[in-house]
């Protein structure tokens, strides 16, 4: 009896381990979309109002791309496949 409460103590600190590590990747998922977003919304805002010279919105348009890369990267593990497309749109621009 004491071997099964020793083993099972043991797979419930494992399995508590891995649900507290699995929930920071949630976290760092969710604040890399928010950053995308974030960014995304200040590019966009940046372009209406410079129409006639979206060269000045360059350092935005750079964040929003970093931010795109680190939000896609992040989320590859939940959509495998998907991040292949988006990585070779942005190191050909």
């Amino acid at each position: 009896m004491q071997t099964i409460v020793r083993i099972g103590s043991r797979t419930f600190a494992a399995l508590s381990l891995v649900s507290l590590l699995g929930g920071c990747g949630v976290a760092a998922k969710i604040e890399a979309r928010n950053d995308y977003r974030t960014s995304a919304d200040q590019y966009k805002a940046c372009l209406t109002a410079n129409p006639a010279a979206p060269q000045n919105c360059e350092g935005l348009r750079l964040a929003m791309e970093t931010d795109e890369r680190k939000f896609n990267n992040l989320s590859a593990g939940t959509n495998p496949g998907s991040q292949i497309s988006h990585n070779v749109t942005i190191l050909n621009r």
